[in-house]
């Protein structure tokens, strides 16, 4: 058998660490002057998989106490003392400049020999699909499962378009609570999130808890308040009730980032670079709440008086009269014998935006 080295890591870790805390920061691969021309168009990809090896590990046991948990065999964990010491970690690859690959989240220390490089390719390498086929939410139940609450997060962003404090408030409040009640949601209304406010938490809570507008199980109360209930029906309407104490952490612990987001966002007065700064300040922010114990920003309360929403009706159809349109009937309008829709009969509507639920009045 032959391992060829084919270039080495430059890290700020001279020696090892937390995989975790390694993960967080940047590296860069130097690859040897005989393998340059294997990085042809690796620029078209975003994540590489590298594999290395682990030069300073010494012996290994087949059965130990790991990091994390209880005892466990070897192969079930990602322990560097292995039979053949090789590791392998997808990375961010930020960029290339020659024969150095720039890249993030690479949890190997400085020296360590790289043996292979390869694309990362979503379809080949999680070998997920049938699974998620089966079950929509697999991929977030696992980060559930273990609290990796950093994906967690950035995974919520896909749905809101940023980071931001508020955004992740909703998704320690969400992971904590699924945690406590030992759930999967399958988005078929037993577990229901009653929130209480319309801001970025909302989209935490939904991505992370699965209860969304659309499946029936976010239930918004327009009362203004940094809270949010959740209700197990599986366990006899179960709840818990989780509400921001501390509403001014941020202006008090954050104040560059609190008179900026006064600037930008509540006047609309930013220029494009404060709108920039702001958003780097939000993220790091965010990154830095989601880390810590759910208790720090929450108080939580058990078995709250509250009515619990009956399941979701299923409503007749019928057609506006005028616009010809289908729409559920609990929704229609009757004048002179027909059917209108809201719009066509030029009748006031409920609308949540911005503000809350608001009465529009058609003129």
């Amino acid at each position: 058998m032959e391992i060829n080295k084919i270039g080495e890591v430059r890290s700020k870790y001279k020696e090892p660490v937390g995989p975790d805390e390694m993960r967080k920061s940047k590296s860069i691969i130097e690859i040897e002057a005989e393998y340059i021309d294997g990085l042809d168009q690796i620029e078209d990809y975003e994540y590489l998989q590298i594999v290395f090896y682990f030069h300073k590990s010494e012996g290994y046991d087949l059965i130990s106490k790991r990091r994390k948990g209880p005892e466990r065999g070897l192969f079930t964990s990602r322990s560097p003392r292995r039979p053949s010491p090789i590791g392998i970690t997808t990375v961010e690859l930020l960029k290339r400049e020659g024969s150095k690959l720039h890249v993030y989240g690479l949890d190997a220390i400085d020296g360590t020999p790289v043996i292979d490089i390869k694309p990362y390719a979503s379809f080949m390498d999680q070998p997920t699909l049938s699974l998620q086929k089966e079950t929509p939410r697999y991929r977030i139940n696992k980060l559930l499962k273990y609290q990796n609450r950093q994906d967690l997060l950035l995974k919520a962003g896909e749905l809101h378009g940023h980071y931001c404090p508020y955004l992740a408030l909703g998704v320690l409040a969400s992971a904590d609570v699924l945690k406590r009640f030992d759930a999967e949601n399958d988005g078929m209304e037993d577990l229901l999130a009653v929130v209480e406010t319309n801001s970025c938490f909302s989209d935490g809570i939904q991505y992370t808890a699965g209860t969304t507008f659309g499946n029936n199980a976010l239930i918004y109360r327009d009362f203004g308040k940094t809270a949010v209930t959740f209700i197990n029906r599986k366990e006899e309407d179960k709840n818990l009730r989780y509400y921001l104490k501390d509403s001014d952490f941020i202006s008090r612990e954050y104040p560059d980032a609190a008179k900026l987001f006064k600037k930008v966002i509540a006047e609309r007065k930013g220029s494009k670079k404060e709108q920039e700064k702001m958003k780097e300040l939000w993220q790091k922010i965010a990154f830095e709440i989601i880390e810590e114990d759910v208790d720090r920003y929450f108080k939580i309360e058990e078995d709250v008086d509250i009515e619990v929403p009956d399941y979701a009706s299923i409503f007749a159809d019928q057609h506006c009269s005028k616009c010809g349109e289908k729409l559920m009937a609990a929704k229609a309008v009757k004048k002179n014998n027909e059917v209108f829709c809201r719009d066509c009969a030029e009748s006031c509507y409920y609308q949540l935006d911005g503000s809350g639920i608001v009465k529009v009045e058609k003129e």
